[in-house]
């Protein structure tokens, strides 16, 4: 059988299982880049229109900037290997065409950027980070679902729970 945890407080680490919660100082909004192609410039906007924009603080712009950059260098080269996939090897051959790879690992630097910056649902997840509806009280809660705290007696008796008596 594990352990138990110590009392909250007494832990070697005062934060005893809690995560650490920092205070919010947004970096606050700043221009994109220049030279961005019109869909990079699109996502730039949504970026700070979104409500992740908001945990971004100063430290944060070098991982943002270079986000867009790798963003916006992967549309133009899959554009350019798009127009011809398929080139001529040295043997004469056709074989893919070699922007693809180099598209491949600025989206792969991009990918890297996004997991940092908490873009996207999953990662937004592993950070800890939640968007959209607040945590609900227990009381909210349960006037939702029809239980009143006070109103105990009226409520059915949870199964869960072995009565002693019997």
């Amino acid at each position: 059988m594990p352990r138990t945890k110590k009392p909250a407080g007494t832990a070697v680490d005062t934060r005893n299982g809690r995560r650490l919660e920092l205070a919010q100082i947004t970096g606050g909004r700043f221009d994109a880049p220049e030279g961005l192609s019109e869909d990079a410039v699109t996502l730039w906007s949504a970026y700070w229109d979104d409500p992740v924009a908001a945990v971004q603080t100063p430290v944060d712009r070098g991982v943002l900037l270079r986000w867009i950059a790798e963003y916006d260098r992967y549309l133009r080269l899959i554009a350019q290997a798009d127009r011809s996939p398929l080139v001529t090897g040295s043997q004469g051959q056709d074989v893919a065409n070699p922007l693809y790879k180099i598209a491949d690992r600025a989206l792969m630097a991009c990918e890297r950027a996004e997991k940092q910056m908490g873009m996207g649902a999953l990662n937004r997840s592993s950070l800890g980070i939640t968007v959209g509806a607040a945590q609900k009280s227990l009381q909210d809660m349960n006037a939702r679902y029809g239980g009143e705290g006070d109103q105990a007696e009226t409520q059915r008796p949870d199964p869960r729970v072995i009565d002693a008596a019997l």
